[in-house]
């Protein structure tokens, strides 16, 4: 690293991550908080690719050092949820996973957001695919979102089977996963 860097370090994490050295960007971002900052960005970028690899090392990094995550929660959370959406599996699967990681480590900061993000969150229990609204229950039970008990409540009697990205979460009734979070939110 130079004695002075400045600008972004987007394109530099973009190149080592298309060289698929995860291990030294979490390192980076360890270190720098500009490396950091590009990790972020790339949340952004164009290709698909990119960004689940972004959202695998953000999740990386909150395993590893979530003291270094803590504060950008405020600005990586709500993307997270938002590239659950993704028409991306790949995409789709690692945002979930970020998104989870987050809930279930800062669960304050997280439910600091709950207003940002609960009727994304209640749309996705109605319009997303089974999986979808899985991963929403799933969110919702993390934040203790009372106010889409309704929306929970719904869904208590779906028997479709759902495949998550999480321990315990393959091959479950969506109900089933209601009825938890039901228990959550009482």
């Amino acid at each position: 690293m130079g004695f002075l860097s400045f600008g972004s370090k987007k394109d530099k994490i973009k190149k080592l991550i298309e060289a698929e050295r995860f291990d030294e960007i979490v390192s980076m971002a360890v270190k720098d908080k500009k490396a950091l900052n590009g990790l972020i960005e790339l949340l952004d970028d164009t290709a698909p690719g990119i960004r689940g690899d972004a959202l695998l090392i953000l999740g990386m990094l909150v395993e590893q050092r979530a003291d270094v995550v803590e504060p950008h929660v405020e600005k990586i959370f709500p993307k997270a949820i938002e590239l659950t959406r993704n028409r991306n599996p790949y995409v789709k699967e690692n945002a979930m996973i970020l998104s989870y990681e987050l809930a279930h480590r800062f669960p304050d900061r997280v439910r600091a957001l709950k207003g940002t993000i609960i009727d994304d969150l209640i749309n996705e229990l109605s319009e997303g695919d089974k999986n979808t609204k899985g991963f929403a229950l799933i969110l919702i039970g993390e934040l203790r979102a009372k106010e889409a008990k309704g929306h929970v409540e719904e869904l208590v009697s779906v028997e479709d089977k759902v495949i998550l990205p999480f321990e315990g979460k393959k091959w479950v009734p969506l109900g089933e996963i209601a009825k938890e979070v039901l228990e959550k939110l009482s």
